[in-house]
Formats: C-alpha cells, structure tokens, sequence
C-alpha cells in the first residue's frame, strides 16, 4: 500500500484534507502556504484574526496513489487527480462500494459563457461528441482553420490538447470512444499572463498569477514557481473577471483560468482578462494563493464536496439540465485509460 504522510499544523482542531497526487509539489505549495512562505498579497476574503485562526487551520494526509486507499473521502476535503478518481471508484465499485463522487463544472461551461458573456470568452467555443465531430465537413464557424481542442473534462494521453485542423482532429479522434466530449475553441493571440482565480459559493476567494510568457505570445513560458512576477494591477481585474464569469454561469465552486492578452501594435488596448476555462477544485493545482488565500481554498473544497455521497449520478452528471455544475462525470475515453490501475490489489487477503 502507498505511504500516508500526516502533516499537523499548529492547533488540535485542525481540520484534514487528503491529497492524493503522483506530484508532491502539490502538497508542498499547501504546506508552505499555510506556513506563511509565499508572498502573495492575501486573497479578497476578510483579514484573519485571531479568534478565526482555529477555525481554518488545516493538516494535510498524503498518499502518492501508488495503491488504493480505503480511507479515500474520510477527510474533510478531497484534492485528487482525474485519473486517480477514476482508478479508485472503479476499485471502489468491483468490490460493491459507493464510489466517490465530486463536483465539477458543466463539460458546457465555457461555451455557454462564450454565448452569455462573449466579452469575457472572446472567441468561439463547441463541445461535441467524437461522434458528431467525425462526422463534421468542415469546422463549425468562428473556429478558425486551427482551433484548440481537448477532452472537455479531463485528459488521456492519446488526446492532449493542442491546435488541429479539422483532418488532424478526425484523424486523431478515429479511435476514440463515441460518446467522449470534446471541447474546440478558438486561439487566444498575445497571451502575457495567466491567473487563476477560486471560486466559492459563486464570489473570487483567492487568487494567484501562475505563468507568463515571454514574449507575449510565444510559449517562452515562466511558471510563478520558477520566479515569474505579475502586473499587480491584473490582480484586481482577474477577480472581478472570475466574478463576472461565476454570476453569469451560476457557477458556485470552481477554479477559473484567465489570461491578459498584450495588444499588437495598432491595435486597441486589452478589454481585460479572457477566461480560458473553469476547472473542479478538487484537481485545480494550487498556486502563490498566501496564507489566508490557501486556506480558503481548502475551505472552498471542503464547502464544495459536502453533502456529495450517496447523490443519485444518473440524475446529477455534471451538465445535466443545462445547469453551471454538478457531479463530475467520467469520461469514457478515461475510464479506459485508468480503470484497470488498481486492478492487482482486488481480492487480497
């Protein structure tokens, strides 16, 4: 079995949130966080006082994922990679378990934001099935000859994401399962910075740049790990961009990614932040948030991921009824890829 590592912070009540990653930076920009090591201005949520300090510190337990972990969801918060959550619930389900199930935004998200706020979106945006895609004669309007395309919720490694024309994309699609979804959108030119804003119960709780590149629009890209520094100004308008985005969705929790786009010559000057994407907390790789900003961020999962088990998911997949969020709903072109991880550890003694 892999190894669980307890991290205690600095009260007995300290709540616990399970990390189960193959990466442990992961857990380390937690940790450091809560320690007060990064120097990110604090997120948009009230100044800490002492008499709030108890209630949100946090204690990590970690595992690589190596192996299955019976006590997956006994925290009180999840953080755990995809492929992970796919290799556990079907664990979990071959010996009659109830799987773990967790929010996430609608697989729709970003093309309904692209139709209710084009301003923010600022290009056009499709899901559709592999199905339907291979059917298509030529991309849908607005695309453009390269657009980007991905798997709207997750990834496999036979489908990264990256710019297709439309033969590339059929072609790489030919082997895929008929009913994956994949999400096309189109390119995004002089991108400067990209942040990352966390969304609770609808309104910004932390925020932190997290690359730029440079120049604008290469992929010469420094991470915030590797020293990159941001415009403070963008700091205030990627928060009132994620909020914009959060109201118009009805998006309650989620991770949005944002980039400022840096204006060619002649052109006019940037209309703020593009929203890139909204991604679930309990996989959205946590950045530069502070102290104050972590912590939020651990109670956004926690507040996020309540109430979750035993929910019906033939009736609450993510997406369904057109609603901003709802359960996450396995792809099948992933459960293909990571089913099977854990298959040796059924029917041990």
């Amino acid at each position: 079995m892999s190894r669980n590592i307890r991290v205690q912070q600095a009260t007995n009540r300290a709540k616990t949130c399970q990390v189960v990653s193959h990466e442990s930076w992961i857990s380390d920009t937690i940790l450091q966080a809560l320690a007060g090591n990064q120097q990110t201005p604090e997120s948009p949520e009230s100044p800490e006082s002492p008499a709030t300090r108890p209630e949100t510190d946090w204690q990590l337990e970690t595992s690589s994922g190596l192996a299955p972990l019976p006590s997956l969801g006994s925290a009180d918060a999840l953080w755990i990679a995809p492929g992970l959550l796919i290799a556990h619930n079907a664990w979990l389900r071959a010996q009659g378990l109830e799987p773990i199930r967790l929010p996430a935004p609608s697989p729709n998200w970003l093309a309904d934001l692209a139709q209710g706020a084009p301003e923010l979106a600022r290009r056009a945006v499709v899901v559709a099935s592999t199905q339907e895609i291979r059917s298509w004669g030529q991309m849908p309007a607005g695309l453009g000859e390269r657009p980007w395309s991905q798997l709207a919720q997750g990834r496999v490694s036979a489908f990264r994401a990256a710019r297709r024309p439309l033969a590339q994309l059929q072609a790489d699609l030919a082997s895929a399962p008929a009913d994956s979804l994949i999400q096309v959108s189109g390119q995004v030119d002089g991108i400067s910075e990209e942040w990352r804003v966390v969304v609770s119960q609808g309104q910004p709780a932390a925020a932190s740049g997290y690359c730029i590149h440079s120049p604008a629009g290469s992929q010469q890209i420094l991470s915030v790990f590797d020293g990159a520094t941001f415009d403070p100004i963008h700091r205030e308008q990627a928060l009132a961009a994620a909020s914009q985005a959060a109201r118009t969705t009805g998006l309650n929790f989620g991770a949005v990614d944002l980039a400022f786009v840096e204006a060619g010559p002649g052109a006019a000057a940037s209309e703020g932040p593009v929203v890139l994407e909204a991604n679930p907390l309990w996989c959205a790789a946590p950045y530069d948030y502070g102290r104050q900003g972590m912590r939020n961020f651990l109670q956004a999962l926690k507040a996020s991921e309540a109430g979750l088990v035993g929910v019906d998911q033939s009736t609450s997949a993510a997406g369904a009824g057109g609603g901003a969020e709802g359960l996450y709903r396995q792809d099948t072109w992933m459960v293909a890829e990571f089913s099977r991880r854990y298959a040796g550890y059924l029917n041990r003694p």
